[in-house]
C-alpha cells in the first residue's frame, strides 16, 4: 500500500471510531432527564409540602402542582409515565418538571439491580447537641442476600422558602439531589444581596460501604450522614435503584421532616 493510501486509511479508521464514540455518548445521554419528553419512572412522593415528585436513586423529577392529582393514589409506588411536556427545574434548574403526562402504570423491573427485599429506613440521631445528623438502614427482608450499588443509593433533602436560583410551582424545591453515599461530601451556597446561605453533607467513612456490598437475609447496613444546614424547615429520605437511564423500578425510604434554628439545632417538625 503506498503512503498516501496509509494516510487515507488512517484518517477513514479515526473517524469512523470518532463518530462511533461520538454516537456512544450520546446514546448514553439519550435520556429523559435531559429535559425533553419521553418515560419516566420513580417513586411518587408528596414531600412535607405537598409537593410531588418522582423519586428514582440519585434522581428526581418535579410534577407540576396543576397536574400532580392523577398520582396520589400511586403515593409511595413506583410507577412509569410517559411525559409529553418537561421543562428545567430545581436548583439552579438541574432537575426536570413535568407538566403533561399519561400513567403508564408500575415502572418496570430492574435489570441490573435486586429490588425486591430491600427495605430503606431513615432514622434521625440528632443527639443531646441536636445536630442534624442521620444514620441509613437498608435492610433485607427477602429470602435471598441481595448485592447493593453504592453510587445507586440517592440522598435527598427537601427545603421550603426555595432559594433564589430554582424554580417549582409549589413552595418547596430539593435542596439536594442527584448525588448520594457514593460521594462522601458535598456542599453548596447561594449569595443574595447581604445574605449567604450554604448547604451540604458529610457521609461517615467509617461508616461508607465498598462500591459494591451484600446483605444478607435479615440482616442490614447502617450509613451515617451529617448535614450542614442553614435555618428554615427540611425533609429527608433517600431512595436506592432506577439504574443510570432511570428509566426502572426504585425504591425509598421513609421522610423525616425537621427544623432548623438560627443557632445551628434541629428539631424534629410536629
Amino acid at each position: 500500500m503506498r503512503p498516501a493510501q496509509r494516510r487515507k486509511s488512517t484518517i477513514l479508521a479515526f473517524s469512523l471510531l470518532t463518530l462511533s464514540t461520538l454516537a456512544s455518548v450520546l446514546a448514553l445521554n439519550a435520556s429523559p432527564y435531559l429535559f425533553g419528553p419521553g418515560k419516566y419512572c420513580g417513586v411518587v412522593v408528596f414531600n412535607r409540602w405537598d409537593t410531588c415528585f418522582l423519586i428514582n436513586g440519585t434522581l428526581i423529577a418535579y410534577v407540576a402542582g396543576d397536574v400532580k392529582g392523577d398520582l396520589l393514589s400511586y403515593k409511595n409506588t413506583a410507577v412509569q409515565v410517559d411525559a409529553s411536556d418537561v421543562s428545567p427545574a430545581g436548583l439552579r434548574y438541574e432537575d426536570p418538571m413535568i407538566h403533561k403526562y399519561k400513567i403508564i402504570g408500575h415502572a418496570p423491573e430492574p435489570k441490573w439491580l435486586t429490588i425486591d427485599g430491600l427495605q430503606l429506613v431513615a432514622v434521625n440521631d440528632f443527639g443531646p447537641s441536636n445536630r442534624p445528623e442521620f444514620v441509613i438502614e437498608i435492610r433485607n427482608i427477602g429470602k435471598s442476600s441481595i448485592k447493593v450499588d453504592r453510587s445507586e443509593i440517592g440522598i435527598l433533602l427537601f427545603k421550603a422558602e426555595r432559594p433564589e436560583l430554582s424554580t417549582s410551582d409549589d413552595i418547596s424545591v430539593a435542596l439536594i439531589a442527584r448525588t448520594g453515599v457514593d460521594q462522601s461530601s458535598s456542599m453548596a451556597y447561594e449569595k443574595t444581596a447581604n445574605r449567604r446561605s450554604s448547604w451540604g453533607y458529610t457521609v461517615d467513612m467509617k461508616t461508607q460501604p465498598p462500591a459494591h456490598f451484600v446483605v444478607a437475609p435479615g440482616r442490614f447496613v447502617r450509613i451515617r450522614i451529617r448535614f450542614k444546614l442553614y435555618p428554615g424547615q427540611y425533609q429527608f429520605m433517600f431512595a436506592y435503584g432506577g439504574s443510570p437511564q432511570a428509566d426502572e423500578k426504585s425504591v425509598a425510604s421513609n421522610a423525616i421532616s425537621f427544623d432548623m434554628n438560627v443557632d445551628g439545632r434541629a428539631k424534629i417538625a410536629d
